[in-house]
């Protein structure tokens, strides 16, 4: 069970450390270094989309090995459910912001008030649905799994 528990801690603490490691040190980083906001752009995408595609990778392991671990009675546990709801907006990253994202990039520089707006919009629902992971994760790694066992 202890070395369950210490995997679980570490993939969590790879997850979460990476979400935070990019999202507020390296892509502000990149906008602060990079001279071009479009290669700036560019690069923040690249990271996000990583750090997205390890936190499914990440929270699949974790669910599945919470599963396996309790059985069906994780769907009682609270850290399940916030572990889902850290899968499932991963997933929309992957699968729907960020695509919509680098299409809307697409068309800004024909310099429609439209596109504009609207990657605005999509920019915004990403920060804050960013922040709200990162948030979720941070409390799944400070918590204990002392009241789940």
């Amino acid at each position: 069970m202890t070395a369950n528990l210490l995997s679980e801690r570490l993939l969590l603490t790879l997850w979460v450390g990476s979400l935070w490691a990019i999202g507020y040190l390296a892509v502000p980083m990149a906008f602060a270094i990079i001279p071009d906001i479009s290669i700036a752009g560019n690069y923040a995408g690249r990271l996000f989309s990583a750090v997205n595609m390890l936190g499914l990778a990440c929270g699949v392991v974790l669910l599945i090995a919470k599963f396996v671990s309790v059985g069906m009675q994780a769907m009682g546990l609270w850290r399940v459910w916030v572990l889902l709801l850290m899968i499932s907006l991963s997933l929309l990253f992957v699968t729907y912001l960020q695509p919509e994202i680098a299409a809307v990039k697409q068309l800004i520089p024909q310099g429609n008030e439209v596109d504009l707006e609207r990657f605005s919009l999509f920019h915004m629902i990403s920060k804050n649905t960013y922040m709200i992971v990162s948030l979720l994760g941070l409390a799944l790694v400070v918590s204990s799994d002392k009241v789940e066992n």
